[in-house]
């Protein structure tokens, strides 16, 4: 099974990406790791796995097409203007309407995940109704599913370091099988970028 990988992007606009990157470091060079970050996991995604390029805003498209390139199983769809679990909900509700036989929810600043993830991650959902990439910030680089289980939207306080527990909470509440994936780190800050630039060589 090759899951439906749902990639979150915001159009590389200096002052609209990475803006706590951008208080340490200056808008300019916060984008430029954006882009670079993004660039990265789009090169790092499992060649032929079906790829939805959910972006923001949402009259974006042409230079999302400009910037990224299309491929053969590339599909980009606009961001819903709402809050961030609506827009993930809206997504996922969506993509398994469009035939998905599961997903995987990531964004583009996780520099250390990579083809390995996704395919253990595939493995995970054959067998669990969820599967988790946590991150060591309290959030999550990945989120898969094999249905649309939208109570993995609702309640939660976004951006904060109680998302991955809040999640595994709603799993437990809901009876739902699961696993995870190995722990990472993503780029919010100087100090994480400082410690994965490395992984960021594509």
């Amino acid at each position: 099974m090759k899951p439906t990988l749902l990639i979150f992007l915001k159009a590389p606009v200096a002052g609209k990406v990475k803006t706590r990157l951008a208080r340490e470091m200056g808008d300019i060079a916060a984008l430029e790791i954006y882009q670079r970050l993004v660039r990265r996991q789009m090169a790092a995604l499992p060649e032929g796995w079906p790829v939805e390029i959910h972006f923001a805003p949402a009259d974006a498209e042409s230079v999302m097409r400009d910037w990224l390139g299309e491929q053969p199983n590339w599909s980009f769809w606009p961001q819903v203007e709402s809050g961030l679990g609506e827009r993930l909900a809206y997504a996922t509700t969506e993509s398994f309407r469009r035939g998905a036989p599961a997903v995987m929810l990531i964004g583009g600043d996780c520099p250390e995940l990579g083809e390995a993830e996704f395919l253990a991650g595939a493995q995970y959902l054959a067998e669990s109704n969820v599967v988790i990439g946590p991150t060591k910030d309290g959030g999550y680089y990945l989120l898969g599913m094999d249905s649309p289980r939208l109570a993995l939207f609702e309640n939660v306080a976004w951006s904060t370091a109680t998302v991955a527990d809040r999640t595994r909470e709603i799993i437990r509440e809901q009876g739902w099988t699961s696993a995870e994936l190995l722990q990472l780190r993503d780029v919010d800050t100087l100090e994480d970028w400082e410690a994965l630039r490395d992984h960021a060589s594509n």
